[in-house]
């Protein structure tokens, strides 16, 4: 007689692993279909089809199909965080970090001003949603602003910045491009974002090193 071995259980690092890569695969389904039909017209259905998952499975990682950017929220987390470190580093000057980081919060939303319209949709649509973006906002700006305290200790940005505030304005930039990129994308959102952050970047560095662009004539501003 021969005896059938028991399965042993998966280890809570398999199961761990397990449960990473499937969040990983609904999110990326649900950005696509954002990205393709826009975020209200897709349903969870769609999603979960397009993941290969039960519905059920879908709402034991998401409370709502807006509760699926909250992963993207961690992806722009871990964008920063890696970031940060990158400045402490001091292998590259912290103006260039800013600028990289600028280019990697926006990377998701800029794959098409339809995802970006959807993004932006989501995040207004949810209260629970737009509640945690807020305090993460907060959290991000924060380690800017540490970013922005090590240039001017190194003397890579201007002593006389406050580098709170200097952080609220580079994230504010930052928003505003995309959404306006969204609203009339006549040209690539990396165009538009490289000229945005040249600019705030160019603002906080000493003049010496990075003077600001001169100001237009007046009939060439027009």
């Amino acid at each position: 007689m021969v005896t059938k071995k028991k399965s042993r259980p998966a280890s809570p690092g398999l199961r761990q692993r397990r449960r990473l890569q499937t969040e990983e695969k609904i999110f990326l389904s649900a950005m696509h279909l954002f990205r393709d039909k826009g975020f209200v017209q897709t349903t969870v259905e769609e999603i979960t089809r397009a993941a290969g998952v039960a519905k059920g499975t879908f709402f034991n990682y998401f409370p709502s199909k807006e509760h699926v950017l909250g992963f993207l929220i961690e992806r722009q987390k871990g964008a920063v965080a890696a970031h940060l470190e990158m400045a402490r580093a001091g292998q590259l000057p912290v103006p260039e970090v800013l600028k990289r980081l600028g280019h990697a919060l926006t990377l998701f939303p800029g794959k098409s001003p339809q995802m970006a319209r959807s993004v932006i949709a989501a995040f207004l649509a949810n209260e629970d949603v737009r509640a945690r973006i807020s305090v993460e906002m907060s959290t991000g700006r924060q380690a800017v602003a540490e970013m922005i305290r090590l240039g001017q200790q190194r003397g890579q940005i201007r002593s006389d910045a406050v580098p709170a505030q200097l952080a609220h304005n580079f994230h504010r930039a930052l928003i505003g491009t995309v959404v306006l990129w969204a609203l009339d994308p006549v040209s690539p959102l990396k165009k538009h974002l490289e000229e945005t952050i040249a600019l705030v970047v160019a603002g906080a560095c000493p003049a010496a090193q990075a003077p600001c662009p001169p100001a237009r004539r007046k009939k060439e501003a027009q």
